[in-house]
């Protein structure tokens, strides 16, 4: 084709993409009013250079057609990795409702590049060594890398993240049986089918008589690597650049910046941030080597102040023991809109006695997770904390257990899982200091039966403490019972099909009969408190959640609202009692979060609240109620005024309220360990 042949196909794809991107982009922004004339053409432009490089590519591909069965032969286990990658690429997209113009297109294209690179090398090093000794590291490679996709894939499906160091810090024996716990024999025979079929797709050609100028081959892999990942990086930082300039608006803004690493998620090459995390700690602001004193500023307490937060914090005021006992039911991955109150994705059969609570009794409708996993969100709970440190030493720290015991109440702790689950037999008593820490294996003892992977069941656990309540009426307690059953990926439930309700046996949601179970177990729990009487004016009991659920799976499909679905998100916070005078400062719609329960309940047992805890009584007012939490570097910030997320290792923060808010969760971090 001449060089006006190829100019006039050119112009014509260019014409006949242009009017394709333009009639899609006017289908997603027509009604809107004013029309979004910059939004319009930004997608038109953004859409078509994507085609472009597409186009670019097949033309690319198709030109060299004649080397393409030599290059397929010859490195058929790369393209069976990058393959696994594409396809885990197109999932993450989906599922985190990416933007498919140019530019996660190429950070899609960066991430193939970097996930078949250390293979690709190892490729070709046995191509030019091709001996046994080659072949088994290029094997080796090949095996770890295609198994690491498709772990990271199913990761990545529970949590809309890749496997993070929290994973290798918690992995053992009692985890591996409570993740088996939660398969179906269909699910554990479908991964042994794509292990098999990862092992049968490695095969090598026979090396050729005439080799690649290896170091020339190596060099350009390098300088191509280079190119594309910088491309992907500029052009990142132009589309920023061009949100911020040219559209303009905050929600766009912020939107981008979360696009921006969603994108970057997309390049991580996955079996080398395998190793990464299995090796090393990556949370750069938790973890005793990074502790420091840092004091907070006049210009930092005055973006505090606007944040709601003062310093020095208010004084909580202290008042006579309104309750003698204190019973902390706390549900596993549980999310304030698994309740159908809060959500219409939740059948109404589904969670009637929890609804019922909610519009009998005080709660919270904007109380968040301040941690996540379960011994971060314990810890916040115990110790109105955001960092959990384990690599500190617990002993005589300040927490919710300690402060009761030492004005003379019974500190316990029940726990549904293994005592050897991340070492929580010795880790927990110190590092929470409750007088008696009881698991699995005393409810072994106790005759019970029936325990899964994970643990013992709802029914169990709430049967126990009603046990442990009677045993113990007259004396003065704080009874904490952690259960297991909304445990992800798949939550249990002790029905069968035929003992649960039309709409809820029949929904497509396992998460929907896990709630059904926790429900019903609710129900009969209090049921039974009641007949033994068990509820008094001097009890007060807790309904809430360790942490809410990791943000992928069904998780994605049931809360419809992106900003109740990031990593930190609202949990239910119910309180129940037959004296609720004591709770009537408490106000339902105030944003509140995990590290504030412990002050609240020290007001209410009369007993000093520690300086070092960082929330606040949520009985006393406050000028601008708001929610903290933390979660891998990330620390997060809601109030009825604004909500951000503050990436607290940034050499240069976005704003002035992220970099104070850095400053003080560090300034208290450094105060907890003086």
């Amino acid at each position: 084709m001449g060089s006006l042949g190829v100019k006039g196909a050119v112009l014509l794809f260019v014409a006949a993409a242009g009017a394709v991107e333009g009639y899609l982009a006017y289908g997603n922004f027509i009604g809107a009013d004013p029309f979004p004339y910059n939004e319009f053409y930004f997608q038109i432009f953004d859409h078509l250079l994507r085609d472009s490089l597409l186009a670019a590519i097949v033309w690319l591909l198709y030109y060299r057609r004649g080397r393409v069965p030599d290059r397929i032969r010859r490195y058929f286990p790369v393209i069976v990795v990058g393959l696994l990658y594409l396809g885990a690429a197109f999932f993450m997209v989906r599922q985190l409702s990416l933007d498919t113009g140019l530019q996660t297109t190429l950070s899609v294209l960066a991430g193939l590049n970097n996930n078949v690179l250390v293979l690709l090398v190892t490729a070709m090093c046995y191509h030019k060594w091709p001996n046994l000794l080659m072949k088994i590291v290029y094997f080796a490679v090949y095996l770890f890398s295609a198994l690491a996709i498709v772990f990271d894939a199913f990761y990545f499906w529970q949590t809309s993240m890749h496997v993070e160091s929290v994973l290798f810090q918690n992995l053992n024996i009692y985890a591996a049986q409570g993740v088996l716990a939660t398969m179906s024999n269909t699910l554990i025979a479908a991964i042994i089918g794509v292990v098999t079929l990862i092992l049968l797709l490695f095969r090598v050609s026979p090396p050729g008589r005439r080799k690649p100028n290896f170091a020339w081959s190596l060099l350009c892999v390098a300088m191509f690597s280079i190119v594309l990942n910088l491309t992907d990086r500029l052009l990142g930082a132009a589309g920023m650049y061009g949100v911020e300039t040219v559209i303009g608006m905050y929600v766009e803004i912020e939107n981008e910046k979360t696009r921006m690493s969603y994108r970057n998620m997309l390049s991580v090459p996955i079996n080398v941030n395998f190793i990464g995390k299995a090796l090393f700690d990556t949370d750069k602001i938790a973890g005793a080597q990074h502790v420091e004193m840092r004091e907070l500023t006049d210009k930092d307490k005055a973006y505090l102040a606007e944040l709601g937060i003062p310093v020095p914090k208010a004084q909580v005021s202290q008042i006579p023991a309104q309750y003698d006992r204190v019973v902390l039911l706390i549900l596993e991955s549980m999310h304030r809109d698994y309740i159908n109150y809060y959500n219409d994705n939740i059948p109404e059969k589904a969670t009637p006695f929890l609804n019922s609570l909610i519009i009998r009794y005080p709660h919270l409708n904007k109380y968040y997770s301040s941690a996540v996993p379960t011994t971060q969100g314990l810890n916040a709970t115990f110790r109105s904390h955001l960092i959990m440190d384990k690599d500190v030493p617990g002993k005589g720290t300040p927490s919710l257990f300690r402060c009761v015991q030492e004005h003379g109440m019974h500190g316990i702790f029940m726990n549904a899982s293994s005592q050897y689950y991340a070492n929580e037999l010795r880790e927990y008593p110190e590092q929470f200091g409750m007088q008696e820490y009881y698991a699995k294996e005393y409810l072994e003892k106790q005759g019970y039966t029936g325990a899964s992977g994970w643990g013992y069941h709802n029914d169990v656990m709430y049967e126990e403490t009603l046990r442990m309540l009677e045993r113990r009426k007259n004396e003065r307690l704080l009874l904490v019972t952690k259960t297991l059953d909304m445990h992800q990926p798949y939550p249990y439930t002790g029905y069968s099909w035929s003992e649960m309700p039309e709409g809820v046996r029949d929904n497509p949601f396992v998460t929907v009969r896990g709630v059904y179970w926790v429900d019903k177990t609710l129900e009969h729990f209090f049921s039974e408190a009641e007949k033994r009487g068990l509820m008094d004016d001097r009890t007060l009991f807790i309904i809430t959640s360790d942490h809410n659920p990791h943000s992928g799976g069904e998780y994605t499909k049931l809360v419809t609202n992106a900003g109740d679905k990031q990593s930190i998100a609202p949990i239910p916070l119910i309180f129940i009692s037959k004296n609720l005078k004591p709770l009537d400062a408490l106000r339902n719609s105030e944003y509140a979060s995990q590290i504030d329960l412990a002050p609240t309940l020290l007001y209410l047992l009369g007993i000093p609240v520690p300086e070092k805890f960082m929330g606040r009584n949520l009985l006393q007012p406050a000028e601008l109620p708001y929610a903290l939490g933390y979660f891998g570097g990330k620390a997060f910030y809601w109030s009825g005024e604004r909500h951000f997320v503050d990436q607290m290792d940034k050499p240069v923060p976005d704003s002035e309220y992220e970099n104070a808010l850095s400053n003080y969760i560090i300034h208290y971090y450094g105060l907890w360990h003086q």
